[in-house]
């Protein structure tokens, strides 16, 4: 492989406390050909300023402050970062995690040697907010590695921070969705592990960092708003697919959908009258979910 450029992205906002730690770890990569965009979403603590100082001793690393008349969030970071970048390749970071310094090596490596290969994902493990490690390692090995849609139905089986991706996934699946919050990196991945073969790396890429203003966005847990998320990724997928799917795509989908129902109401609605108390709230919610949860219980339920 020729010496590529690889487009790296950063969405930010009030992280003056890590980003630097962010940014060095990326700077210290084995392979050096790379461009560092980091794309601010209008942070009020002192962001900016480290951001701009830094950039300025190192010349692959541009800082980007995001026009206010755009919507906010990572998701519009991310897609503002991708039509500013001009690399063949394209990873993410997000601004408080850092990467093992042979990231970007271990991974064209795998598109140099495998070129049929889209993505390249592997194992994160995870730091505290000291930067020390919880000796807590995640890897999705093997359900993230080959052609994985039907795991990626399951589950999220990659962090955000970890793959590196060929410019032209983002030409057939388009970018990011701006409407999710929770879960906006599982709605990309399910399209992409549609139309692309994954291929995992079986060890650690990256540490993603726990600490108290992460830890605060993560899923409430509860039963219904778990229903309400996996409801509109799907309806997300089924939009999106709407003139790509197969007959065998739908039928899975929907199988898929329907386990994912069953389970919650399983763990969460024990007994006749619970889960018809379920149905309602679906039904409350969404006539047509509603009728759409009777449909899956018809045709899966036996």
């Amino acid at each position: 492989m020729k010496r590529e450029l690889v487009s790296v992205i950063i969405p930010t906002y009030n992280r003056a406390a890590y980003i630097r730690f962010t940014l060095a770890s990326i700077a210290k990569q084995t392979y050096t050909h790379f461009e560092c965009l980091i794309i601010d979403d209008g942070s009020t603590d002192n962001t900016r300023d480290i951001l701009i100082d830094f950039c300025k001793n190192d010349s692959r690393f541009t800082y980007f402050l995001r026009p206010n008349n755009l919507s906010k969030g990572a998701n519009s970071c991310r897609n503002f970062g991708i039509s500013m970048s001009k690399g063949t390749f394209v990873s993410f970071c997000d601004d408080d995690d850092c990467w093992v310094s042979n990231k970007l090596e271990l991974q064209l490596n795998i598109f140099k040697k495998h070129t049929h290969i889209s993505v390249v994902t592997g194992d994160i493990a995870y730091i505290n907010s000291e930067g020390v490690s919880l000796n807590n390692v995640k890897s999705h090995w093997p359900n993230n590695h080959g052609f994985v849609f039907k795991q990626f139905l399951i589950k999220n089986r990659t962090s955000m921070v970890t793959p590196m991706i060929k410019r032209g996934v983002f030409e057939k699946v388009g970018n990011f969705n701006t409407d999710f919050v929770i879960a906006e990196d599982w709605e990309f991945w399910r399209r992409v592990s549609y139309c692309f073969d994954f291929y995992s790396i079986n060890e650690v890429l990256c540490f993603v960092r726990l600490h108290p203003e992460n830890m605060t966005k993560t899923r409430t847990g509860k039963p219904f708003e778990n229903y309400k998320l996996y409801r509109k990724l799907t309806k997300s997928l089924l939009k999106w697919g709407k003139y790509r799917f197969e007959p065998a795509d739908y039928n899975l989908i929907y199988k898929i959908e329907w386990q994912r129902y069953r389970k919650l109401m399983a763990n969460h609605y024990p007994g006749v009258l619970r889960k018809i108390e379920f149905l309602f709230q679906v039904f409350l919610r969404s006539i047509t979910d509603g009728f759409h949860l009777i449909y899956l219980i018809c045709r899966f339920n036996r």
